[in-house]
C-alpha cells in the first residue's frame, strides 16, 4: 500500500472512531484495512498465540503510517523464536485479539487518541482498582441416582464413584462415564449442572462429548440400554455426538427435541433468552417441537419462539455460536442486553441499567480469561457506554 493510502486509512479510522464515518467511509476503510493485510506477505512473531500476534500486528500498523507516538501494549517479553506466520494467521490474530469494531485498528487509533485528549479515557473502568469478580472456570456439580452430589470443583482425579457396572471418572479436567456392560443395567440417571461462573467437559457412556457453558445442566443415564440415546438440556451445551446408527441420539429441552444420530450442533436454552435455538455445525438433525419439525442442514439454526413456532436461519455466525465453547466471546452486531446477559452468567455478577439505549450495539471478539474491569475497558473503547463495578453488580448507563 502506497504512503498516500495508509495515512486515508489513519484518517478513515479517525473518523470512525468519532462516530462521523458514512457509510461509504465506513466500507472504504474496511476495504484499505484487507488491501494493507493482503500487502504483507510474511510476518514474524516469537509466539503461537493469537494475542501476540495481535499485538505485533498492531505494532506493525503503528510503523507503517508513522504513529510513533501511538502506545501500544504489548504481551510479555518473546522468548524462543518460531516460523514466519503468512498474513491469514494475522487475520485470525486480530479476530482473536481483544479488540473491538475496528479490529486491529481500533484499539491503536483509540489508544493514540487518548493521549492527546483525556476526554477518551475519563469514562474507563480503573484497571489498577482490584476486582472481586474472577472470571468463570470449570466448576459443576455432579448428582449421582441416590442423590448424593460430587463437587468436581474440588475432587481428585481417577474414580469418583460407581452406578451399577458404569464407573464415574475424573481425567484431563472432565468427567468421563465408562460403561463396563450394558446389559441388565437398571435405566437410572445422573445429572451434571454449572452454575453462574462455570463451564465443564463431559463424555457420556455412549462416548458423546459434551461441553456445559455457565447456568447450565445435562441429564443422561449411566448406561445407554434401550432403542433411543435420551438426554435432558438447559442453559447452553454443545453435543459432539458419537455415531450409532441403530440409536438415535435426542437431545431434549422443554418442548423441543433434538434428534440426531452422530453429529455437532449446539443447544441455547437460556429462560432469559427467551427462546430455544438449536445450530447445526456438522451431519443432520430433526428439530421437532409443537407438531413442527425441521431438518437441519450444517450452518443453519432453528429457533423455537414463544409464540410456539420455528424461525429458520441460513446466514448464521457458526464463530459466534461456538465462541464460548473455545473461551471467548463473540459478538456478532449484538446489543448491549444480550452482551451483558452472556457476562453476567460467566463472571456471576448482577446487571443494572440506567437510561441505556436499547439499540447499542456492538460486535468483537475477546478473550473469556479477561479480568471483569478490563472487558469493560473494551465495551468502553468500542461504544458509548459506560461502567461502575458495585461489589458483583454492574450499572450499565450511557456515556
Amino acid at each position: 500500500m502506497s504512503t498516500s493510502n495508509e495515512q486515508i486509512l489513519a484518517a478513515l479510522a479517525e473518523k470512525f472512531l468519532a462516530g462521523t464515518a458514512t457509510d461509504a467511509e465506513k466500507e472504504q476503510l474496511h476495504r484499505l484495512y484487507d488491501d494493507w493485510l493482503d500487502d504483507q506477505q510474511l510476518v514474524s512473531s516469537g509466539t503461537g498465540h493469537a494475542e501476540a500476534l495481535g499485538q505485533e500486528m498492531l505494532q506493525a500498523i503503528r510503523d507503517r503510517i508513522g504513529q510513533k507516538d501511538a502506545v501500544i501494549p504489548r504481551i510479555g517479553q518473546l522468548r524462543d523464536r518460531i516460523p514466519f506466520y503468512r498474513m491469514r494467521i494475522w487475520r485470525q490474530a486480530a479476530a482473536a485479539c481483544v479488540i473491538f469494531l475496528a479490529g486491529g485498528l481500533l484499539l491503536y487509533f483509540n489508544q493514540a487518541q487518548s493521549k492527546h485528549n483525556p476526554m477518551v479515557t475519563a469514562g474507563r473502568i480503573d484497571r489498577a482498582r482490584p476486582s472481586s469478580v474472577e472470571p468463570g472456570r470449570n466448576r459443576a456439580i455432579l448428582t449421582l441416582a441416590d442423590g448424593n452430589v460430587i463437587d468436581l470443583d474440588s475432587s481428585g482425579t481417577g474414580l469418583l464413584a460407581q452406578q451399577g457396572s458404569t464407573r464415574i471418572l475424573r481425567k484431563d479436567g472432565k468427567i468421563i462415564y465408562d460403561p463396563r456392560s450394558a446389559g441388565g443395567v437398571a435405566m437410572v440417571y445422573n445429572s451434571v449442572r454449572t452454575p453462574r461462573g462455570g463451564q465443564y467437559q463431559l463424555v457420556l457412556p455412549d462416548r458423546t462429548k459434551v461441553w456445559l457453558n455457565a447456568a447450565s445442566s445435562v441429564k443422561f443415564p449411566v448406561a445407554f440400554t434401550g432403542t433411543n440415546r435420551v438426554v435432558e438440556v438447559s442453559g447452553e451445551v454443545y453435543f459432539e455426538v458419537a455415531k450409532d446408527a441403530t440409536r438415535p441420539f435426542i437431545a431434549r429441552v422443554n418442548d423441543v427435541e433434538v434428534k440426531v444420530l452422530g453429529t455437532h450442533f449446539d443447544i441455547m436454552a437460556y429462560g432469559e433468552e427467551e427462546k430455544i435455538a438449536t445450530t447445526l455445525l456438522e451431519g443432520s438433525v430433526l428439530v421437532s417441537g409443537g407438531g413442527q419439525t425441521n431438518k437441519l442442514t450444517p450452518g443453519q439454526q432453528a429457533v423455537w419462539k414463544n409464540n410456539g413456532s420455528f424461525d429458520m436461519k441460513d446466514d448464521v455466525d457458526m464463530d459466534e455460536v461456538i465462541a464460548w465453547k473455545d473461551g471467548k466471546f463473540h459478538f456478532n452486531n449484538a446489543d448491549i442486553k444480550t452482551i451483558m446477559r452472556q457476562v453476567a452468567r460467566w463472571y456471576d455478577v448482577d446487571i443494572e441499567y440506567k437510561d441505556i439505549e436499547p439499540e447499542t450495539r456492538m460486535g468483537g471478539v475477546v478473550s473469556r480469561k479477561e479480568d471483569i474491569r478490563q472487558l469493560l475497558n473494551y465495551f468502553e473503547i468500542a461504544g458509548k457506554i459506560r461502567f461502575t463495578v458495585d461489589g458483583r453488580k454492574i450499572i450499565v448507563s450511557q456515556s
